[in-house]
Order: structure tokens, then sequence, then C-alpha cells
């Protein structure tokens, strides 16, 4: 991870336009951001994977639409704060908070949301990951997660990360950067098990300029890969799968199609990464989490269009 002074409202507004499209036309997304917000000290990538799993966790409890309200403050937290929520402490902290306006949760359930394969959703809905992870990243950033929630009355997350006394990091290196790695409409097989990255990803490249064929498993990455007849400029797949390995995959894809362009994504940095044969191989790797740049970056780099 790359820890680096940034300011959350920029976080926010760049992800707005893939926000917009992975919650749908039942949604409304609305913004409260301070206007002067501290800074924090994060990393990029993990904030926005936070942000996008946090919106797909609340786009899922409103399957009759609603309105999803995302917001920046300062916050300075005293004592008494920290007697009442014992976990946190006193300080000057930035509190993210997203809220909807769904199916909300019992006070049974509450306890068990940030827990690794725990869901309320159904089977074939996800694999429970997407809190968890969120639960990790902000504990890596030295923050917390507050949650308030009702059943019908919605749900409230809020995240807290200390302030820093930094100015953010100017961004329009990146911003050019990305306008050279759009994409001209190639073919890409997206493979990744968990939802809220493979949504992350897909909105991302299709804004972007590709055309993005998504599967949750090997096995259906094999499917779509026949009934395309291979049509395909890369397959980027997740290290890790349910049931067949991504490398396995890999393999079975490369017997039909030889000159398939290859990436390989992980979050694993032990033996699960099978960082060792990734690399003995020459596969182009991307770890996660990543951010946008870092994405697009990847992808461009895989297909061979620099430019």
């Amino acid at each position: 991870m790359e820890f680096t002074p940034i300011n959350l409202n920029t976080t926010v507004d760049n992800l707005l336009k893939m926000l917009n499209r992975l919650i749908g036309e039942d949604i409304t997304i609305k913004t409260e951001l301070e206007p002067e917000l501290w800074t924090v000290q994060a990393d990029a990538g993990n904030i926005e994977q936070a942000i996008m799993n946090l919106t797909v966790n609340a786009r899922d409890a409103m399957p009759e639409g609603g309105t999803l309200t995302i917001t920046t403050e300062n916050v300075n937290l005293d004592e008494d704060y920290c007697k009442t929520y014992t976990y946190a402490r006193p300080g000057r902290f930035v509190c993210l908070t997203v809220e909807d306006t769904g199916i909300g949760m019992d006070k049974e359930t509450i306890p068990h949301i940030f827990e690794p394969f725990f869901s309320t959703k159904g089977a074939g809905k996800g694999t429970g990951m997407g809190l968890s992870v969120v639960h990790g990243i902000v504990k890596q950033h030295e923050g917390w997660v507050n949650v308030y929630s009702e059943p019908g009355q919605g749900s409230t997350l809020k995240i807290y990360l200390p302030a820093v006394s930094l100015k953010p990091e100017e961004e329009p290196e990146d911003t050019i950067s990305q306008k050279n790695l759009q994409g001209s409409g190639e073919n890409i097989l997206l493979v990744e098990d968990e939802e809220g990255v493979r949504e992350f990803a897909t909105s991302a490249l299709h804004e972007n300029g590709y055309v993005i064929y998504e599967a949750a498993s090997a096995e259906e990455a094999l499917d779509i890969f026949e009934k395309e007849k291979g049509n395909f400029d890369l397959v980027f797949s997740d290290v890790v799968l349910p049931g067949k390995g991504g490398l396995e995959l890999i393999d079975q894809l490369l017997s039909q199609k030889p000159d398939l362009r290859v990436l390989l994504s992980s979050g694993y940095t032990d033996q699960k990464s099978q960082w060792p044969v990734i690399r003995k191989r020459g596969f182009r790797f991307l770890q996660k989490p990543y951010a946008l740049t870092d994405l697009l970056r990847g992808i461009n780099e895989a297909i061979g269009q620099d430019k």
C-alpha cells in the first residue's frame, strides 16, 4: 500500500460517474461534502475500493430503489465520545458516511456484517466479503466503522479516518495520464468472484472505452469464451477463484487461443498469490486493491497499447 495525503471529497467526486452506473436508474445518489474537509493519510486504491463496496452493499439493500447519500465531515472526538464507543480514540478525524433508504438490519445482524463470508444476500449474490474488506481497509488506516440500522429504516455506515496536517497531493498528472489510457473497443474477459471488485472494474473499464464480459468463476468464464468463439483481446482474472483457480483457467484459454493477452490480479501476498509461478511464466500482475489509474495502466500495458 502507498499512503499519501488525500482529500476524500476528491475521491468521491472522481468515483461518482462509476457509482451512478453501478447503482442503476432506480437509486438516486446525493452528496453532502464538507468544503473545508481535512486531509487524511491513505492509500487511494484502498479508499476507492471501500467506497465502491459500501455503494454495492447499499444498492443491494434497496431492491425497489431509493436514495444513497454520501457525506463527508470534519469531527473532533472527545473523551465522552470514546466512553460510548470504546474502540474509538479522541482527536481530529474525517468522517465518510454512506447512508441508504433500504431494508435495514436488525440488532442481531449488525454485529456480524464485517465477518468474512457473512452475507444477508441470497445464493449467487457474491461472497459476502464486501463489508469485511471495508473493515480491513479502515483498520489498516487506523480508523473504524460505526453502523446504525433498523429494519425498514435503512442503514448508515460511518468511516472514521485520522486527519493529518498535510496538504493533499495534486492530481492533475493522474487525470492527464488517464486520458492516455483509454481503450478502443477491445474485448476483455473479466473473471472476478468478489462482486464489489468485479463491478468496480467493469464500470471503470466500460467508462474508458473497453467492452467487458463478466464472469464470477472459471467455469462461467470458459462458457463465455466458448460462446464468443474466443473473440477476446485480454483475459483479466483473479488468481484465487472458487473451484478452478485463475492459473488453471488461463492454461485452458491459452490452449484455445495462444496469442491471448493475460493480466492476473490478487489481494493475497502469501503462497495463495502464486506470485513465483506468475513471475516465472511472465504474466503481468496487478496487486489488489488497485486505484483507477493503476487499473487502466495495467490493462493498457497488458494489451500492449502504450500510447
